[in-house]
Formats: structure tokens, C-alpha cells, sequence
């Protein structure tokens, strides 16, 4: 699920704290990275539950109404195209989903206003009523509908952002990765899927990711001042203090890669480094940022510092 950028994201974010001063304990701040981001896979559970509780809370909802003393045609004889959901009934009968839930300890009871007032406020919807009486029903048209559901009424729900943060502060920074990593999910459904629909494990590889960022993290500051001379030896037309902290965190992880990840082609750290100054830095940062890294790269090769091997041997 997760991929290199974002876990580059995360040490990066790690590193810029601990140079901050918000740890002084290098164990324990690689502890507490691996820790956020094992937690990035309960908050995409979190996500992936709140289809479940709608589609069992409509559920009973319609069979409460059906065993009413005196039920109405319609109580009777109702539109079951939203609990019928094939994407919501493979996701409501995942043993994969519910084993995450219970190992994550996801409850709704504490909340349970939620997401009776979500479903109202979903059943009022033009998007809901458009699904409920559409001509069609097939499985691209109903996996259309819960992305539709979840793009408007769960991803950027205020509410459930700041029940979300209540366990975890740090899922803020985690929201929009999260988000995608979701859409992803409920796009890759097929009928296929529909007795058995796991969810995604967090690492495409538990110990080359796990190992990739205890790397970058633990070299990156025991190196911090080695990496800075290497930095400012390129950049003598610049006084340290003038280059943004962002700047040189970015650079001094790309040097780590370059020398301590043989695996990374050289081309991919740089690239990855100058996307993340995009973001992370300032308008100017791309260019400086690769213009050093340019400079850093002859040098390495020159000392016999960049071996790269297997994957880290391709342009």
C-alpha cells in the first residue's frame, strides 16, 4: 500500500522533529516512525469502516421498518439498491476487513450518532437519489457510487477528521495519502473479489521498506554533519544559515540514499528529492536542490562512495 515517497515523507517529517529538538534519543525517534507508520493502516481501516457501519445501519434500518405493526408498501417492498451494493456487501463480508478492525479496535458505539446522521445526510443527496432510481445498476455503476460517496461525504467529513485525530495526532499529515490510497482500493474491486475482497497489507515488502526506513532515517543524523560539509563544499557561494533547514534535510537524505541505499538507482533518489522540495520547500528549492545534488553525484562516484547494486545499477 504504501509507497517509497511517502515513507520518504515520513522520515523526512522525523528527521525535521529531531533536528528541532522534539527528540533527543535516536532510538527512540526511529521507534516512534516505524510506530506512525505502522498506525497509517488503522486510519485507512478507519476510512474503509465507515462503508460498513452505512451499509449495516441502512440494513437495519429497512428491516426495522419492515417488522413495523403496520408497514407501508414501501416498507414492504423497498429500494435495496444501496444495501445490496456489491462493493459494500464484499467489504461488509470481508473476514480480511473485520480482522483489521478487531486488531485495531475500530468502535463505533462511543459514536454512535455518526453515522446515523452521515446516512441521513447521504439519503438527502442528489448523488444518492440519482443511484437509487438510475436506469442502470451494473458493477462499474455502483463502485461509481461509493467513490462518489466517498469523495463528497467521508473524505473531507470535518467530523470524522477530528474523531480520526482523536487517536492519533499525527494521522493530519497522513489524511490525503490515505484518501488515495482508498479510491485506489474501491477502484481496483472486481466481481472476482466479491467472496473474499482482503485489504491491502501497509508494506508491498515488510522488511526491504522496514529496512529502506531505518536506513535513511538512523544515517541521515549520524552523518548529519559528514552530509553538511558534503553539501556546503558544492554551495560555497552560500553561507549555511542562508540555506532553508527544509533544503538541507532534503539534500542530506539524498546523500544518504546515494551512498547507504545501494538499491536506489541514482536517478530515482534525485528525482524523488527534487519532487519533494516541490511541496515541502520553497519555489526556488527545486533548482538549487538539484543543482547541488548534480554537483554531489561526480564526487561519490569519483571516491568509490556510490555502489549501487542489482536495481540500483539501472539509469
Amino acid at each position: 500500500m504504501l509507497n517509497r515517497r511517502h515513507l520518504r515523507i515520513k522520515v523526512f517529517q522525523a528527521i525535521y522533529s529531531y533536528l528541532r529538538g522534539a527528540k533527543n534519543d535516536l532510538g527512540v525517534g526511529e521507534k516512534e516512525l516505524i510506530t506512525c507508520i505502522n498506525r497509517i493502516h488503522e486510519l485507512f481501516i478507519l476510512h474503509v469502516s465507515v462503508f460498513t457501519e452505512l451499509q449495516r445501519f441502512a440494513s437495519k434500518r429497512l428491516e426495522e421498518r419492515r417488522n413495523k405493526k403496520l408497514p407501508s408498501e414501501q416498507d414492504l417492498n423497498p429500494n435495496l439498491r444501496f444495501v445490496n451494493n456489491e462493493l459494500l456487501m464484499a467489504l461488509v463480508n470481508s473476514d480480511s476487513l473485520q480482522k483489521k478492525v478487531e486488531q485495531y479496535k475500530i468502535s463505533w458505539v462511543a459514536n454512535d450518532d455518526i453515522i446515523p446522521k452521515l446516512f441521513k445526510t447521504i439519503e438527502a443527496s442528489e448523488t444518492f437519489q440519482r443511484f437509487m432510481n438510475a436506469p442502470e445498476y451494473d458493477l462499474e455503476t455502483q463502485k461509481s457510487f461509493v467513490l462518489k460517496l466517498y469523495r463528497e461525504f467521508v473524505a473531507d467529513n470535518e467530523i470524522l477528521q477530528d474523531l480520526f485525530e482523536e487517536r492519533s495526532i499525527h494521522w493530519s499529515d497522513d489524511h490525503y495519502f490515505v484518501c488515495g490510497y482508498v479510491v485506489k482500493y474501491f477502484k481496483g474491486f472486481t466481481s472476482r473479489f466479491a467472496q473474499n475482497y482482503r485489504v491491502p497489507e501497509l508494506f508491498k515488502d515488510l522488511e526491504d521498506d522496514l529496512e529502506f526506513v531505518k536506513t535513511l532515517y538512523r544515517q541521515t543524523l549520524v552523518h548529519n554533519d559528514d552530509y553538511q560539509a558534503i553539501i556546503m563544499e558544492k554551495a560555497k557561494n552560500w553561507e549555511a544559515d542562508r540555506i532553508a533547514i527544509l533544503d538541507f534535510i532534503l539534500m542530506k537524505m539524498a546523500v544518504c540514499e546515494l551512498i547507504n541505499l545501494p538499491s536506489v538507482p541514482v536517478k530515482v533518489s534525485l528525482n524523488e528529492y527534487i519532487e519533494l522540495s516541490k511541496t515541502y520547500s520553497t519555489p526556488k528549492s527545486r533548482v538549487f536542490i538539484n543543482g547541488i545534488l548534480d554537483k554531489i553525484v561526480p564526487d561519490l562516484k569519483e571516491k568509490g562512495e556510490l555502489r549501487k547494486t542489482g536495481r540500483g545499477l539501472m539509469n
